[in-house]
């Protein structure tokens, strides 16, 4: 069985982390690798509850097992994305819902690019302490 490649974009202004544990269900059913991809702005230091609690979420999962990474790019999707699908070889993109500024740019590339795109929508995870 060949491995999948997907894709969970977040930035700074993401509302929520539903698109990343349904990423993870969804590698434990369909041997996937999961790329992580937090867009932010690399001269500010300080890291957003959204980006820590992601952080926090991508090193349990690689310690029980799943083949996660986790990537920052600059601040603009706009430029990195569609590189980074085609460098990293990317079957599936997840993105949730309330996160319009991914979902715009990814809607954008979709037609140029052979990925599958789930949006999320669905219960919501507490963010860790």
């Amino acid at each position: 069985m060949t491995m999948e490649n997907i894709l969970v974009p977040f930035c700074r202004y993401s509302p929520d982390l539903k698109s990343l544990y349904h990423s993870f269900a969804l590698a434990e059913r369909v041997n996937a690798k999961i790329f992580v991809l937090f867009f932010k702005d690399r001269k500010t230091g300080a890291a957003t509850a959204v980006e820590t609690a992601c952080i926090k979420i991508v090193n349990s999962a690689c310690e029980e097992g799943l083949a996660v990474s986790y990537h920052i790019a600059g601040p603009d999707p706009e430029e990195e994305l569609e590189g980074f699908i085609k460098a990293e070889h990317i079957h599936m993109i997840i993105i949730g819902t309330g996160d319009t500024r991914i979902e715009s740019v990814v809607r954008q590339i979709s037609p140029t690019l052979p990925v599958r795109i789930i949006k999320v929508e669905g219960k919501t995870h507490k963010l860790p302490n």
